[in-house]
């Protein structure tokens, strides 16, 4: 595939995703901005992926890119490491379906624990520690200054 024609795809592609992104927060009432309701910021998310995908889309349009140029996809998808992939995937999915059970503090940590894990230079302390700062300050910023509520899970009382 010629890589203006790849550039014009994506772009369309995620103008699509932000305009249904933007009709289903619509749907969700929008507020005002000084009194903001549910669908507001996913509102904005949307048309600001909308607003990159104009950006891609124009850009091949617009690019001075000889037509005959193509892109190599053997070159381009050897070099992604698929395991790594896979196993960031397999994370965060995990995360979302342990977080309600083991709750916040214990699922990011462990999430968290395993993002920042280095199989060659194996150093448990630092990568605890990583993780126990990241989730001490969210849980500060967020449950403590912010007043948000977090999955409470296999502790209760935290």
């Amino acid at each position: 595939m010629r890589i203006k024609q790849i550039r014009k795809v994506e772009g369309f592609f995620w103008i699509g995703i932000g305009v249904i992104i933007c009709l289903l927060a619509w749907k969700s009432k929008l507020g005002s901005f000084l009194e903001p309701g549910p669908g507001f910021v996913a509102f904005i998310s949307g048309f600001f992926v909308s607003t990159v995908g104009l950006v891609m889309g124009l850009s091949g349009l617009l690019s001075k890119i000889s037509p005959r140029s193509r892109i190599d996809f053997d070159k381009t998808f050897s070099i992604a490491s698929w395991p790594r992939l896979i196993y960031t995937m397999g994370l965060l999915l995990s995360y979302g379906l342990l977080l309600n059970t083991l709750g916040y503090i214990l699922t990011t940590f462990l999430v968290m624990s395993g993002l920042f894990y280095d199989r060659e230079k194996s150093r448990w302390v630092s990568n605890g520690l990583a993780s126990l700062i990241s989730v001490g300050v969210t849980y500060l910023v967020f449950q403590v200054w912010l007043r948000c509520q977090f999955p409470r899970g296999i502790f209760p009382w935290w």
